[in-house]
């Protein structure tokens, strides 16, 4: 009998493994699907999370609401179809081995020269081969279905990333801050259009130039370019002479400095994020936060030990509500202990204390109000005298009094020149002027 046995066995194996070939073929690519859903949801709801105050002060809930159900409804959807498919491959495997631990019943019965003590072991190792090969190639599948999250994981980590190569500059590079632009064209992808068109300018030794423009002109996209986040297709842009896109990546990014519209912090201490390298004392750090007005200069005469960074913490919190008092503060993840202009003004403290010869503000002060703007601005100014300031401005009022305006329209400059130039010019930048709640204001601010 064992011969049957062995002949019924391998079938047993050869059937299953065909269901789960189909099985595979199917079940394989809703389970990319099902993992390509997943994850919205999370990212929905960590956002959602996130901003849950502006959420409910622009009264949203509705619309994110809606829009989790529709994340949601598309993750049921693959999941669904997923189970589907197991539950279509384990009612065959049943079946399969039922027919096999039958098949192996009625050659019990027909062979009476069996006697009762095999007949029980035969069809005892019937139903459990039976069962141990479905469950076998049940694993194998859950296994390989598995293998997507590996799959992902390797698709992730052969994306191509930028290139490091290139050659490093002078160690005192850039020593004086010229900036050259020549017929620069940009686009964010090699398929789209480009966002800057052939623009050019040159901005000499420690002047200040403002970037103006309506929304979509290309004003982020130049910063953008200068620390090469996005490629030139065509042109080039030299600082001190040297073309950056021959340089390393780390090198040109080290030297230069901005202060971006959303600003980036890091979990740590206020300290941390003021000087991540640990180059600068902790009194240059304090003069950084008191010149961008986040602490007052009698919150600072009384320092505390800096040696006992618990009491420093300690005392900071409980006699005061300004974190800035204390280099000890505590920082969370993106700063979300701290509010919007807050966090904008620690990265301008963190851009004094580096002393870049090149400085981009991209709308560095949008979130605080025009008395601190004031201040800072005024900051600005005595702070990078010796530097190269690149200046997007939301407010005309911030860069009436720059060395020169630039104008950009259509990722192209329409006019750039000095500001009581470009206002007699009677052009596009006199035009945003005329249509700003501050025109008198601007008009005295350039005339003087």
């Amino acid at each position: 009998m064992s011969p049957y046995i062995l002949v019924l066995a391998v079938l047993l194996v050869a059937i299953c493994t065909y269901i789960a070939s189909v099985y595979l073929e199917g079940a394989r690519e809703v389970k990319r699907l099902e993992s390509s859903t997943k994850s919205p949801v999370f990212e929905q709801f960590g956002s959602a999370l996130t901003g849950v105050g502006t959420i409910r002060a622009f009264g949203k809930p509705d619309v994110y609401i809606e829009r989790m159900h529709q994340k949601l409804d598309d993750y049921s959807k693959t999941f669904w179809h997923l189970w589907a498919f197991n539950r279509w491959m384990g009612w065959r495997m049943t079946v399969v081995g039922g027919f096999f631990a039958t098949i192996v019943a009625i050659m019990i019965i027909l062979l009476p020269s069996i006697d009762a003590a095999l007949a029980g072991f035969a069809l005892s190792f019937a139903l459990d081969y039976g069962t141990a090969v479905i469950w076998t190639i049940r694993q194998f599948t859950s296994l390989e279905l598995d293998m997507n999250a590996a799959e992902r994981i390797i698709e992730y980590s052969t994306l191509p990333t930028e290139s490091q190569d290139g050659v490093e500059p002078p160690a005192a590079w850039p020593s004086e801050g010229r900036l050259e632009v020549s017929n620069l064209v940009v686009s964010y992808a090699p398929d789209l259009p480009p966002v800057l068109k052939g623009l050019s300018f040159n901005v000499a030794r420690n002047e200040r130039i403002g970037v103006v423009g309506r929304t979509g002109a290309g004003k982020s996209s130049l910063t953008l370019a200068l620390f090469r986040f996005l490629e030139a297709a065509q042109g080039t842009i030299h600082i001190d002479g040297l073309d950056i896109s021959r340089l390393k990546l780390k090198t040109l990014r080290s030297r230069l400095a901005i202060i971006p519209q959303d600003p980036v912090l890091f979990s740590g201490t206020i300290r941390t994020n003021l000087d991540a390298f640990d180059e600068h004392t902790d009194s240059e750090l304090r003069d950084a936060l008191e010149r961008v007005h986040l602490v007052s200069p009698s919150a600072l005469a009384t320092p505390i030990d800096p040696s006992s960074s618990e009491s420093e913490t300690t005392a900071a919190t409980s006699t005061n509500s300004n974190p800035f008092t204390s280099l000890s503060s505590p920082v969370t993840e993106g700063g979300l202990n701290l509010s919007q202009g807050q966090r904008q003004l620690l990265c301008l403290a963190r851009a004094i204390v580096s002393r870049p010869k090149i400085m981009v503000l991209d709308e560095a002060t949008s979130a605080v109000d025009m008395a601190t703007d004031t201040l800072i601005q005024r900051s600005i100014r005595e702070e990078f005298g010796d530097s190269t300031l690149i200046v997007i401005a939301h407010r005309l009022s911030t860069i009436a009094d720059f060395d020169k305006i630039l104008v950009l329209e259509d990722g192209k400059a329409v006019e750039f020149g000095t500001p009581k130039e470009l206002f007699q010019s009677n052009g596009a930048f006199r035009g945003m002027i005329g249509e700003s709640g501050e025109r008198e204001r601007l008009e005295a601010m350039i005339m003087e």
